[in-house]
């Protein structure tokens, strides 16, 4: 068994094979994946199967016991490798499965959702901090099958999915969730590979939470309109004026970031305030915390 002392090693080696080509070997690591979860969810089930007040506390000891789905998830964003990302969602897919003919407490069967969510996190964050436009497109435009108390499948976006944000593990609080995630991504082991800690690191994850919650806006312009518990609205607007501003500014940027939207930049800019005014209408309805993000951006220039 591996532990958090080795996760930058197995990252490292990870992407060397990555960058090389060799993603038929990463692939095969996510058997080892597989075989390390099932090993930690027994031993923390069979520790807080009766303890439904401490699931905190059993997710985070969860995630500290598998350090190599964790490196594996950084190494494919670190790399930007779409080879690999069947083989990453499918091993989220058997997490989620594993826990639905549990019988017992909602809150102990939700302790493997939060890992899940946060390798989604994890993986998105840091394929926008690392420009890996590739694997941040297959984020956010790939559904998961789940499953959701029936036999029949469900499909979701990620960051749509119930069971990734608002968990039974976290009494079905987003904004608790988000925090653990961010708590996690700030660990010493973690910020050693991607050095992204701070003010840095709280820029990153609001991006991408924005960026999340505007796809699910223009999904909503299509006449789908799936749900997302996000977060970024827990914080102040610079945050996201950031990102918008340089997107605007470099055309090269912009075309990486907007390429799960499949659309060009005149458009996307076109489109921003109404989806802003959606978000900010329909998204955090009933939410436990005030709404202090963008209503509406316009550019620097109008802005002087």
């Amino acid at each position: 068994m591996e532990n958090n002392a080795s996760l930058l090693p197995i990252f490292s080696r990870s992407s060397r094979l990555l960058v090389r080509g060799e993603w038929k070997t990463v692939a095969l690591r996510f058997d080892d994946a597989q075989r390390e979860f099932e090993v930690a969810w027994k031993d923390v089930y069979e520790e807080f199967g009766n303890r439904p007040k401490e699931t905190e506390l059993a997710s985070r000891k969860l995630i500290d016991r598998q350090p190599l789905a964790l490196a594996l998830t950084l190494a494919i964003a670190r790399a930007d490798t779409v080879d690999v990302f069947g083989r990453f969602k499918r091993y989220l897919e058997s997490v989620l499965v594993s826990t639905e003919r549990l019988s017992g407490y909602p809150a102990v069967r939700g302790i493997p959702h939060v890992q899940v969510g946060f390798l989604y996190m994890a993986a998105s964050v840091m394929a926008l901090h690392w420009e890996a436009w590739d694997i941040f497109e297959k984020l956010l435009i790939s559904k998961i099958e789940w499953y959701y108390q029936s036999g029949r499948a469900m499909f979701s976006y990620p960051f749509e999915a119930t069971y990734l944000f608002h968990s039974e593990a976290f009494a079905r609080r987003a904004d608790k969730i988000h925090d653990f995630f961010r708590e996690r991504l700030a660990q010493p082991d973690v910020v050693e590979i991607t050095q992204l800690t701070g003010d840095n690191l709280l820029d990153a994850y609001t991006q991408a939470q924005m960026l999340m919650s505007l796809r699910v806006a223009q999904l909503a312009e299509g006449g789908e309109f799936p749900r997302i518990w996000a977060d970024f609205g827990r914080f102040y607007g610079e945050r996201v004026t950031r990102l918008i501003d340089r997107a605007y500014a470099d055309p090269e940027f912009c075309a990486g970031l907007l390429r799960p939207f499949a659309e060009d930049r005149n458009t996307f800019f076109s489109r921003l305030n109404g989806r802003l005014s959606f978000i900010q209408s329909e998204l955090f309805r009933g939410a436990p915390f005030l709404y202090e993000s963008l209503s509406s951006w316009e550019p620097r220039e109008a802005r002087a």
